[in-house]
């Protein structure tokens, strides 16, 4: 009779821990290693810099911790090899450049199985750089590039994930990173760089608990959770920010004196095509101070940089915009992606609100119904304009 119970309270103990391996959270670390080229898109990458040199090279190792839903569960069936987590860089470039450090966030998932054990993926990393050897007027003047101590630093890579074992993969791809202050400082010209991404991840514990293909097998077999069939949503989002701006004039291009606030509100509702994939279109509403400013520099004068007293606000209703913008979004757990195209209905025929404006934002899921807002701005998907600060609930 005590050996029926033992045996039972055996069997009851190896299903509970069978259970509880297949419902718990996967995590690894990664390593990873980066060699790339930067991307000549300033005369000061070019050669004209105190060493008169080219600028190409450019290597970045990370350190990454990651986290994924259950195998088995509902997430990871519909949001296939779904990851993300917290990362640490360190980029080796031209010594006029420096040697920043990253703190970034990332999120990555399987874009299409092409075997049992193989994939493409893409992630995403998006945090801080520290530690540039900045634009100076003095010590440092010909660094055009990055005006700041401190940049965002941005990078999409495209990669095949070979599972090597149930706790090993390997990984190579292709890598793009960007560096950008977000116009809070000038010069602000970026640093783009293009690389070839080589990592191995370890899987903690357990492992994995299916390959690739029975990941893929399992996603068809199971439907969206119940909450993901709302249709329509609409998302409220409130923003600030601060930014530079710079005057051209016969002389060369010079910072504006001061900064300029930016304050805005968006509308969007969004259409659930499918759990991971939103449209909409969205109403924009925003105030930016240095919108059309006016100046009082005479025509030919030798006067190089403006002062304060050459520079004048345009009236409050010319520094107000109202656009409408059409609304992609990436919806994954914790974070969304939303990309917008849009133009100005109100002041589009101003010089600093003309044309088209586009917006590049993350949304951090802090609550069910409430996010973080991070976001970036540019015109003519070109000239950079500010970024965009703030939070957002979903009505």
């Amino acid at each position: 009779m005590v050996l029926k119970i033992v045996m039972a309270a055996l069997a009851h103990t190896l299903a509970a821990g069978a259970m509880t391996e297949d419902s718990a959270t996967v995590h690894r670390v990664e390593m990873e290693a980066v060699p790339g080229v930067i991307l000549h898109t300033n005369d000061f990458l070019r050669g004209n810099n105190g060493e008169v040199r080219t600028m190409n090279h450019a290597f970045t190792v990370k350190v990454k911790y990651a986290f994924a839903p259950p195998a088995g569960s509902r997430e990871a069936a519909v949001y296939k090899g779904v990851y993300q987590g917290v990362g640490l860089a360190y980029h080796d470039l031209n010594p006029q450049l420096g040697h920043p450090l990253s703190l970034f966030l990332f999120q990555g998932a399987t874009i299409k199985t092409l075997a049992r054990r193989l994939s493409l993926d893409y992630e995403w990393n998006l945090g801080l750089a520290y530690g540039w050897k900045a634009y100076d007027v003095v010590g440092h003047p010909d660094n055009r590039v990055i005006g700041s101590k401190m940049t965002a630093h941005i990078s999409l890579d495209f990669y095949l994930r070979y599972m090597l074992s149930r706790n090993w993969d390997l990984n190579l791809g292709a890598s793009i990173t960007h560096f950008s202050n977000g116009n809070t400082a000038i010069p602000n010209a970026g640093l783009n760089i293009a690389g070839v991404k080589a990592s191995v991840a370890y899987y903690f514990g357990g492992g994995r608990n299916h390959s690739a293909a029975e990941s893929a097998e399992e996603e068809s077999s199971l439907k969206p959770p119940s909450s993901l069939h709302q249709k329509w949503t609409w998302d409220l989002t409130l923003y600030g920010a601060w930014k530079r701006k710079g005057l051209d004039t016969e002389t060369g291009s010079y910072a504006i004196p001061g900064k300029y606030g930016v304050v805005g509100v968006n509308l969007n509702p969004l259409y659930h095509l499918n759990p991971w994939l939103n449209v909409g279109p969205s109403l924009d509403l925003s105030y930016d101070s240095s919108a059309n400013l006016e100046f009082d520099i005479p025509a030919g004068s030798k006067q190089k940089e403006p002062t304060n007293e050459d520079v004048r606000m345009a009236p409050w209703y010319r520094r107000v915009a109202l656009g409408v913008s059409g609304r992609v979004e990436l919806a994954m757990p914790y974070f969304t992606i939303n990309f917008g195209v849009g133009h100005n209905l109100v002041n589009a025929q101003t010089e600093d609100l003309k044309g088209f404006y586009e917006i590049l934002a993350l949304k951090v899921h802090v609550l069910r119904k409430a996010y973080v807002h991070i976001g970036y701005s540019l015109y003519d998907f070109y000239y950079p304009n500010n970024l965009m600060l703030g939070v957002g609930i979903h009505l």
